[in-house]
């Protein structure tokens, strides 16, 4: 297997596309709990992680192909989150993503924060901006689907975060 860097500006770019609107080739989950998953899972998928259907079960598995045929990853916050971390650690190649949770001070364009609740996560964001203060991070703009929103200050976001950095992946 071959390691691939994520495209952090393609996954922003799409993001900023489709974070006020839907994309149409993908289902709208907004009725059943809410988008916001899903968009980050096209994002992401835009910014070249590829779909992943070799996990050896459903939760180790990462993929849309119709409503009827994806997984809890693509579209629920916390399996999400499980996906990610447990895909690749340390030196393993296993196809898909690579990615780790991180540092609010780590935090790049294209990584992903969540809201969480009693240790589970609930909402899922796209950094699509960074503010600075000198050298330091003053703040990160998100972006997100459920309460759709195009490069919103995160320090305006109630609720306790984890953040996800995506080093990419292997193929």
């Amino acid at each position: 297997m071959k390691f691939y860097e994520y495209d952090r500006i393609a996954a922003v770019q799409y993001a900023r596309k489709w974070a006020l609107s839907r994309n149409p080739k993908f289902q709208d989950y907004e009725d059943w709990g809410g988008n916001c998953t899903n968009f980050i899972s096209q994002c992401v998928n835009a910014g070249g992680v590829p779909m992943d259907p070799y996990g050896d079960n459903i939760m180790k598995q990462w993929y849309w192909y119709s409503d009827k045929r994806r997984t809890p990853s693509w579209t629920a916050a916390q399996p999400f989150f499980e996906y990610f971390t447990g895909n690749n650690k340390g030196n393993t190649k296993n196809f898909g993503a690579y990615a780790a949770e991180s540092n609010y001070d780590e935090m790049e364009l294209g990584d992903i924060v969540q809201l969480i609740k009693d240790g589970k996560a609930y909402h899922t964001m796209i950094i699509t901006g960074i503010l600075f203060d000198g050298d330091k991070v003053h703040d990160y703009l998100e972006s997100q689907n459920t309460y759709d929103l195009l490069d919103y200050p995160l320090s305006l976001k109630v609720g306790e975060r984890r953040y996800l950095k995506i080093f990419g992946y292997y193929m």
